[in-house]
C-alpha cells in the first residue's frame, strides 16, 4: 500500500480508503450478514487501508455502528476515522434541513457513541449546495464544532459536498478560502474533472487534504449507464461526437491506457491526480477490494492517456457518477 500525508493534518493515510456508504451502506439494504461486513473491513486493514469513512446518514446509523464494531479489534493509533455531520442536509426531492446550533454537540457525541471512539480524526461538514446558507453555517454552526474540537473529541475539521447535485463544487469554492477546514471530500472522476480547475489549486495552496469520491460509483462498471451519460453530454453539446463513439465511448482507454478495465482506469486516474491524498472505495466484495487495491498500486495512467482524457472532457462540470 502507498501512504500519503493528508494535507496539513499531518495524518498518514493510505492512497485507497474505505467508504461505508453508497447505494448499500455495509449491506444494510441487501441484508448482508454482519459477519461478512466485519470480515470485509478487517480485510481492508490487512491490505493496508488505514482511513475509514462513515456517516450517521448511511443506513440511519448502521454504518457507524458496524464500523465501530470492526475497528474495536484494530489498533486505534494506526487508524484515521472520519464521519460527517449534516449541518445543512437534504435527501433527493426533500427540503434542506438546517441543524440548530444546540444540536451540533449532541450529534458529534452520538457519532462517537455509535463508533465507540473517544475522538474522531476528521469531522466532515455535510451540506447541500446552498450558498445562501453559507453565513449561517460559518457564523453559528462551525463555532459549535470548534467547541468539541477544543475538548479533544475532533482532531480536524473538513467538508464534504453534495456530489449528486453540485457538479461545479459551489460549496467548496465558498468554504475553502475561509481556511476553516483542513480536509475536503471532493467528487472528481475521469468525466467530471472540474475539481482540477475549481478546487484542487486552492487545496494545494493551503495544504488541504483531499479525499476523492465519486471515482467509480455507478458509472465506470456499468456500460449501459456510461453510454447513457455520454449520449446525454453529446446531445447537450458538452462533447464532440468524434471524440467519444456511441457504442464503446471509453474503449480506447483499454487499448492506450495500460488498463484491463474502466474501473482500473478510474481509480488510477483519480489516485494520481495532483492534490488528491486518498481515493475512496465502497465495494462490499472482498475480491473486488483486493483487485481495486492492486489497480492503484500499478501507478498512474500514462501521460498521453491523461492528456486525452483532459482534452475530451474539459467542458464537463456536471454531477456525474450515479
Amino acid at each position: 500500500m502507498i501512504y500519503r500525508t493528508l494535507g496539513r493534518t499531518g495524518l498518514e493515510v493510505s492512497v485507497m480508503s474505505m467508504g461505508t456508504g453508497g447505494h448499500d451502506p455495509l449491506g444494510v439494504k441487501s441484508g448482508r450478514a454482519e459477519s461478512e461486513m466485519l470480515a470485509l473491513l478487517h480485510r481492508a486493514f490487512d491490505l493496508g487501508i488505514r482511513l475509514f469513512d462513515s456517516s450517521p446518514g448511511y443506513g440511519r446509523g448502521h454504518s457507524e455502528q458496524l464500523l465501530g464494531r470492526a475497528l474495536a479489534s484494530l489498533p486505534r493509533d494506526q487508524l484515521v476515522v472520519t464521519t460527517k455531520i449534516a449541518l445543512a442536509g437534504s435527501m433527493p426531492d426533500q427540503p434542506v434541513e438546517i441543524m440548530k446550533p444546540s444540536a451540533v454537540v449532541p450529534a458529534v457525541e452520538e457519532s462517537l457513541r455509535r463508533l465507540d471512539l473517544d475522538y474522531l480524526d476528521v469531522m466532515l461538514i455535510a451540506v447541500a449546495d446552498l450558498p445562501e446558507k453559507f453565513d449561517l453555517v460559518i457564523e453559528e454552526l462551525i463555532p459549535e464544532l470548534d467547541k468539541v474540537k477544543q475538548q479533544g473529541k475532533i482532531r480536524f475539521l473538513g467538508s464534504s459536498e453534495q456530489t449528486r447535485t453540485d457538479g461545479t463544487h459551489l460549496w467548496l469554492q465558498r468554504i475553502l478560502p475561509t481556511d476553516l477546514i483542513d480536509v475536503a471530500m471532493v467528487g472528481h472522476n475521469m468525466i467530471n474533472q472540474s475539481a482540477r480547475r475549481l478546487v484542487f489549486p486552492v487545496c494545494q495552496r493551503q495544504n488541504i487534504g483531499v479525499m476523492n469520491v465519486f471515482t467509480v460509483r455507478n458509472l465506470f462498471w456499468n456500460p449501459p449507464r456510461l453510454q447513457e451519460v455520454i449520449s446525454d453530454l453529446k446531445q447537450r453539446g458538452f462533447l464532440d461526437a468524434a471524440d467519444v463513439p456511441d457504442g464503446d465511448p471509453l474503449g480506447w482507454l483499454l487499448e492506450e491506457g495500460d488498463c484491463d478495465s474502466l474501473v482500473e482506469a478510474a481509480y488510477r486516474y483519480a489516485a494520481y491526480t495532483p492534490a488528491v491524498s486518498t481515493t475512496m472505495c465502497g465495494t462490499l466484495d472482498q475480491a473486488e477490494l483486493e483487485e481495486d487495491v492492486q489497480f492503484i498500486e500499478k501507478g498512474p495512467l500514462p501521460s498521453s492517456t491523461i492528456e486525452r482524457l483532459t482534452r475530451t472532457f474539459k467542458k464537463i462540470a456536471e454531477p456525474i457518477g450515479n
